[in-house]
């Protein structure tokens, strides 16, 4: 396939700085290859080239095409492709001297960043049940990401006393780092750029030259081409990197602004909307011809993302035709949801459409639940990509190991697994004491532990063991007396401080886990509600069914993809089914709190709350355009959650979807070629005025109906989108509604029929006013 104008125009760009605009589905590593190959072709030698990227896959994917383009005419070996971490790496190897590092520095991954910080912890004297260490090598990662040293910990915007914390483990932790001659990832980062900052400031000894004194000076120079692949998922440091490599060289970065979505863990998409600015004469080439997905699609991921303010603007378009509509589902709740996502895949599937081509989507890992299930409940096989299966993962696996104990108090296997978790200083020889006391008289092990002192167990060891069998006596006591199932499980995760230990901890991760934990009591909830006769027994017998299904969480290639938003990118698929569009699912809670907090402090948004905004707007459009040929989009009129009942409010996404490319009824937008009003209230607008009604004996709620001042008794036309007999919705408790003097509202309760209905609408800021319904408009 030929290069597009817009592509050419990217690979053949000298001369000048270039940002390569690259939309979802445009080509962009093809730019990037055909880019390399032509430079080659042109004579420039591959050890002059840089060209990198974020991942080991993405880095020998590019070498791959690359060698093949190339092949038999140039020695590509000499070329430099990696990931960020590894061209530091390669540098530090070679000059590392001078920042403290031997050639033979060691790595360490997050296991062993994990037990230094705990080595630091223990000589410090402080505690880890009060703060744990990776919620502080969780900081000091961002601390680098930033280029920030250990005396600018104060420019985290932590409290204080967090501040002072993290300065003093963090400094000891770093002295433990260096004397063993390691660096962890953030560090290979921080010193290769400090390396190349520092190289060339020393003056060169008479008649000698620079690069003889400092031969970074030399690597500083030696590229006279570099390339750079997602570079709007750069953080500061990142991109001080690629500006050092390319002093004497010609900058070519590929992104894209929209699908910067990893701001949570660093990345800065400022480094990209402000390339063209810092680097004078920059060219700027937008690719945005798809070759990915439909028409329909691209409209509505242009309809999302041109509300973002903070971009540089492009419009998608594909000659692959409109294609089929986007269909909008609206669910009565999260199981009329999962049982309308496992009809789609049957149809698709019908339409042979291959399992694996079929993705659901949800926002966090704690929606998957109720999906999974019914996929179980149907035998249809399903893998979880970029993550496990609700009950494979750490956190509930360690609630179920606690129940079943309390179930079963035989059961050593989760004895050992839960008897330190979370952390309480039973370490593993005193664990091992005991199991082999317990295989020598051939007995359980909390019976064991119930006597540590004949297991050689003696001193705090043993008291810790005894508080630990006293709370497991205690909680199995609340099992046998009959204490509802969800409430069980809460009182676990509260009385074993596990859940307190994940909010503590105070990082991205524990946060999903604490919700994945609320979802699992919810789960339990649900499950006695539905089952009253049935037992924790049961329960966990239906779990081990679900978690052993064929199909059900496993890696098949055979099987419907099940993820996260933020896994799926650089992924694509024929059907894509995108769940759980509601406000305060998607977007996010956390992202949407700054816009709560800000209307009810009447101010503007804060930088950093548009920007927490602007990022989950981005991430559906992440989600959109993942998309080929199909996409379906549900969300539920109620929703039960991390164990609360959410009334569900559409998605803002949803409301931007545009109706010309949508099967399906979007909230609160106008057609204007069909008027249409939802049933109830259409039968109340052609209703005859009403008779005077006599006086009410005694004030009810909806005595004092408030009326639109200067307005006719009959309400001004109004056009609405039309709605199909079976799709017309009914009035229900948390409805959106819109009041020409009040605004957007929330039902909360009506009485009355025909023209004399009236609604009870709660309006933010305002209260709860009584309002006739004909001079209302349904969202």
């Amino acid at each position: 396939m030929q290069l597009n104008p817009a592509q050419q125009a990217a690979v053949d760009h000298r001369g000048s700085p270039l940002l390569v605009l690259a939309g979802a589905g445009t080509g962009k590593t093809r730019v990037i290859t055909h880019r390399v190959a032509a430079l080659m072709d042109e004579g420039v030698p591959p050890w002059r080239i840089l060209a990198v990227t974020f991942t080991n896959k993405a880095a020998a994917e590019m070498r791959a095409r690359i060698e093949k383009m190339c092949e038999g005419k140039v020695d590509v070996s000499q070329l430099w492709v990696g990931t960020f971490h590894s061209i530091s790496a390669r540098i530090l190897r070679r000059h590392g001297e001078s920042v403290g590092l031997s050639r033979n520095f060691a790595i360490y991954d997050t296991d062993d960043q994990t037990r230094l910080m705990k080595r630091v912890f223990k000589e410090l004297n402080r505690d880890d049940e009060q703060i744990k260490p990776r919620a502080i090598l969780g900081h000091l990662d961002q601390l680098k990401n930033r280029g920030l040293t250990i005396d600018q910990v104060d420019q985290l915007g932590l409290e204080g006393f967090m501040t002072r914390l993290v300065a003093l483990l963090g400094r000891r932790y770093q002295e433990l780092l260096r004397a063993a001659d390691a660096s962890d990832f953030g560090d290979l980062l921080v010193l290769a750029v400090k390396l190349l900052e520092k190289a060339g400031t020393e003056q060169p000894r008479p008649g000698a030259q620079l690069v003889d004194v400092d031969p970074v000076v030399g690597l500083k120079r030696r590229f006279l081409h570099v390339v750079v692949d997602e570079y709007q998922d750069t953080n500061p440091v990142q991109a001080r990197l690629v500006e050092l490599l390319s002093q004497r060289a010609q900058l070519c970065v590929v992104g894209d602004d929209d699908q910067a979505i990893y701001g949570w863990r660093g990345a800065d998409v400022s480094q990209i909307l402000g390339f063209p600015d810092r680097q004078p004469g920059c060219e700027l080439i937008r690719l945005e011809q798809n070759y990915r997905s439909t028409g329909h699609i691209l409209h509505c991921a242009d309809a999302i993302i041109r509300r973002n303010e903070g971009r540089l603007g492009k419009t998608l378009w594909s000659e692959l035709g409109d294609g089929a509509l986007v269909v909008l589902r609206a669910c009565e709740d999260e199981r009329e949801e999962a049982r309308f996502v496992v009809n789609e895949i049957l149809d698709a599937l019908n339409e042979d459409i291959p399992p694996e081509e079929i993705a659901v989507f949800y926002r966090t890992h704690a929606q998957s639940r109720v999906i999974e299930q019914q996929l179980t409940d149907n035998g249809m096989r399903y893998a979880i990509f970029g993550g496990l299966g609700f009950f494979e993962r750490k956190e509930i696996k360690d609630a179920l190991a606690y129940l079943r104990l309390l179930q079963n108090p035989a059961s050593d296997l989760d004895f050992t697994r839960i008897v330190n978790e979370p952390a309480r200083g039973i370490g593993d020889t005193t664990v091992g004491r005991l199991t082999a006391l317990a295989a020598n008289r051939n007995v359980p092990l909390l019976e064991v532990a119930r006597n540590p002192e004949e297991a050689g167990v003696s001193g705090a060891a043993a008291k810790r063991l005894a508080l630990f069998v006293a709370m497991i006596d205690e909680l199995t006591a609340r099992l046998h007396a009959g204490t509802p199932l969800g409430q069980l499980a809460a009182e676990v995760l509260e009385r074993t401080g596990y859940r307190d230990a994940l909010v503590q901890e105070g990082s991205e991760e524990s946060e999903a886990r604490v919700e994945n934990l609320d979802e699992f009591v919810g789960a339990l909830t649900e499950f006695a509600q539905d089952n009253p006769e049935q037992t924790l027994a049961d329960y966990l017998e239906q779990v081990s069914l679900v978690s052993d299904a064929d199909g059900g969480g496993r890696g098949e290639v055979r099987a419907v993809r099940l993820m996260t938003i933020h896994s799926a990118k650089g992924l694509e698929f024929e059907k894509v089914i995108l769940t759980g569009m509601e406000e305060k699912v998607f977007p996010h809670s956390r992202s949407i709190a700054g816009e709560e907090a800000a209307r009810e402090e009447g101010r503007r948004l804060r930088p950093e709350e548009r920007a927490q905004l602007e990022e989950e707007r981005r991430l559906a459009y992440v989600a959109v355009t993942r998309a080929k040929r199909q996409l379906v989009v549900t969300y539920a009129r109620r929703r039960r959650l991390y164990n609360q009942e959410f009334i569900g409010t559409p998605s803002r996404f949803v409301r931007d979807l545009p109706p010309d490319s949508v099967r399906g009824r979007v909230p609160g937008v106008v057609r204007r070629e069909a008027p249409a009003v939802p049933a109830q209230l259409q039968a109340m607008l052609s209703s005859p005025p009403p008779r005077p009604a006599a006086p009410a004996r005694e004030r009810s709620w909806n005595s004092d109906i408030v009326y639109d001042e200067g307005v006719a008794a009959r309400p001004a036309a109004r056009t609405r989108a039309p709605i199909a007999s079976d799709d017309a919705p009914s009035l229900y408790k948390g409805m959106q509604v819109r009041h020409r003097q009040y605004g957007e509202g929330t039902l909360v309760g009506w009485d009355g029929t025909g023209s004399n209905l009236k609604l009870a609408i709660n309006f933010p800021g305002v209260g709860v006013k009584t309002i006739l319904a004909r001079f209302c408009e349904p969202l």
